[in-house]
């Protein structure tokens, strides 16, 4: 009822205008017709005259707030006592249960609405069972009444019945519809923490990787000014290389480009550029080696080896102290293998270091369907696997 007008509250202008015209037929009746005398029908045409007021008053406030509530059972019991002494003066004010029948379930509900149909029914049934104030048989107007009153309340709990039914159907629908508005916020927060996760995988693999080398660069080079200027002006070259590539990948973010190097023929010589790099920058021996021909058409393949290649690297860089590195890319039986080994401090194995790259790797490889698996122990130095379908 708070969510909106069900089909009683929507249909109610109309009750109210057909209450009118019945209640005025009725009293037309009464008033212009004979069959009692003018005092009677004057009385009974006053109860009417309550009846409609008491409707427009009340009853339809009872309808919009307070059904199936005590004051409306008690407002209906009232109605009954009104129309009986109505019909008790006047016969024809028995009209009246055209207009009266359908309010009954409007406020009480189907089955309290049919209890009061039946009792408005009993009344003038019993009147004219008895022959005082009906005009021809007695036992012919009972049986149309009760003919009457059967119809009355099957049509009448029929129809409540059925627009209990709309109202649970509207409300599921509401409840649907409140489903799938959740479920399409829900969709768009998963969305926008997967593209933020996206992002931030994408900025660590190339800005934030980019910006520790030329720190450590510039780092170098503030140390060997004072005794290698060539080896600085070496270190500053590479500075600006490096800082060149962040550019780009920065500008091909941007603009939801692929990055640079993340061409279909550039796996090898990406890797290369990577081993030369951790050579030139840091003073480690590193090596690659190429076995096989890992397949050059698949992109997406080849960006995610070179990410985790730079990303094993860059942990050899900040936390191996390796003095020697060699990079393994093979390819055979429909699979793509990378291994990065080195000879540095290790690890144990079940404290592997806390932070953003390990993680990263898995959920990489899960998305390729590939694996990772990493031998390291204090001491002896890190093996870093990692095989993928081609």
């Amino acid at each position: 009822m708070s969510r909106g007008p069900d089909e009683w509250l929507r249909w109610q202008p109309i009750w109210d205008v057909y209450f009118v015209l019945v209640s005025a037929a009725g009293l037309a009746g009464v008033l212009f017709t004979g069959g009692a005398g003018p005092a009677r029908r004057a009385g009974a045409a006053g109860l009417l005259v309550l009846l409609v007021a008491a409707h427009l008053l009340i009853g339809r406030r009872l309808i919009h707030s307070g059904r199936g509530t005590r004051r409306a059972l008690a407002y209906q019991l009232g109605v009954v006592l009104v129309f009986a002494a109505a019909v008790a003066l006047a016969a024809g004010s028995a009209f009246m249960l055209f207009a009266l029948c359908a309010p009954a379930f409007m406020t009480v509900g189907p089955i309290a609405g049919a209890l009061v149909v039946l009792a408005l029914n009993l009344v003038w049934i019993g009147m004219a069972a008895a022959g005082e104030t009906f005009p021809g048989p007695g036992s012919l107007l009972a049986v149309a009444g009760v003919t009457a009153t059967a119809l009355s309340i099957v049509v009448g709990v029929w129809a409540c019945q059925i627009i209990r039914q709309s109202t649970e159907r509207a409300t599921l629908i509401r409840e649907l519809e409140d489903t799938r508005a959740e479920l399409g916020r829900l969709s768009y927060e998963a969305g926008r923490a997967a593209e933020r996760e996206q992002f931030a995988d994408a900025i660590h693999d190339t800005l934030a990787q980019g910006l520790s080398s030329t720190i450590m660069l510039l780092q170098a080079t503030g140390s060997a000014l004072a005794t290698d200027a060539e080896r600085a002006r070496r270190y500053l070259e590479l500075a600006e290389t490096t800082t060149r590539d962040n550019l780009a990948d920065a500008r091909a973010l941007i603009t939801a480009r692929p990055l640079p190097e993340a061409t279909s023929a550039s796996l090898v010589d990406a890797l290369r550029r990577e081993v030369d790099r951790l050579r030139d920058m840091h003073g480690i021996d590193a090596t690659l080696r190429v076995d096989g021909a890992p397949d050059p058409a698949d992109t997406a393949l080849n960006v995610d080896l070179l990410r985790l290649a730079q990303e094993a690297l860059s942990n050899v860089r900040k936390h191996a102290e390796a003095g020697r590195v060699e990079v393994v890319l093979s390819a055979e039986a429909g699979r793509v293998r990378l291994e990065v080994r080195d000879d540095g401090r290790g690890f144990a194995a079940d404290a592997t270091p806390a932070g953003h790259g390990l993680p990263l790797m898995r959920r990489r490889l899960r998305q390729a369907g590939g694996a990772l698996r990493i031998d390291s122990a204090p001491g002896e130095g890190t093996s870093v696997r990692i095989q993928v379908p081609a």
